[in-house]
């Protein structure tokens, strides 16, 4: 994260002296127009910069990378349209007798309050997002663990033909099974977890009978839990 910080930071700082040079080498005149065009288009580096820290640096993830292009495209947008507006109002003040400052402020003003409203916004979608997928691997987590323990008991049963299909088929049962939690399936997913462990330890045992008793037994309540899922989202 210091790195890709220190990276963003040079590039932006080389770009801001790259404006400043040429905002002050071309003869432009020095005229409050031209003083107000800089102040905003520093502020506006500021804003691009901190629009790339929130969306690349802070949260370094992958994932949240991915999500924070948009805050980044915003900061982006932002200070081009703003360089680019500045060099206009610069000229026009040099060219224009008496151009007044008061439009440069008012277009500089208007892009920045849309900028900053876009940025909260987009910022505020970021972290819905994020927070659902915080969500749903919570909810994914219990038949995803027991899938995991079930296709783990199917390699222990490879000296029993038998049990190991009644193992593998009550996975394939689970494994095309809807795998997101809610509160009511709390009581009939306990008993699926109660199930499976009940079988890894026959598993365990060796007990061949057993085993295909209670891959029956899990398979029905795999059953109950899909009828409960239809139910719900219906």
């Amino acid at each position: 994260m210091k790195k890709g910080f220190v990276q963003s930071a040079i590039v932006f700082a080389i770009l801001l002296v790259l404006y400043i040079l040429i905002a002050f080498l071309v003869p432009f005149a020095k005229t409050a127009t031209f003083w107000v065009s800089v102040v905003f288009t520093v502020v506006a580096f500021a804003v691009a910069a901190a629009a790339f820290y929130i969306a690349f640096i802070k949260t370094p993830d992958a994932r949240s990378k991915f999500y924070g292009f948009p805050i980044a495209r915003i900061g982006v947008i932002y200070a081009i349209v703003q360089i680019v507006a500045s060099f206009v109002f610069m000229a026009l003040a040099t060219f224009v007798a008496e151009w007044p400052v008061w439009p440069a402020i008012l277009v500089y003003a208007v892009a920045l309050g849309i900028t900053l409203i876009g940025l909260i916004s987009a910022d505020a979608v970021v972290e819905e997002v994020q927070r659902q997928d915080v969500q749903l691997k919570k909810d994914v987590y219990l038949m995803r663990s027991l899938q995991s323990k079930l296709n783990q008991m199917a390699s222990q049963c490879d000296g029993n033909p038998d049990a190991a299909d009644a193992v593998k088929k009550f996975a394939e049962e689970l494994r095309f099974s809807d795998p997101v939690s809610s509160n009511a399936l709390v009581d009939v997913e306990r008993d699926l977890a109660a199930a499976v462990d009940e079988l890894q330890a026959a598993v365990t045992d060796g007990d061949s009978a057993a085993v295909k008793q209670l891959c029956c037994k899990g398979m029905g309540i795999l059953s109950e839990r899909n009828r409960l899922c239809k139910l719900n989202k219906n």
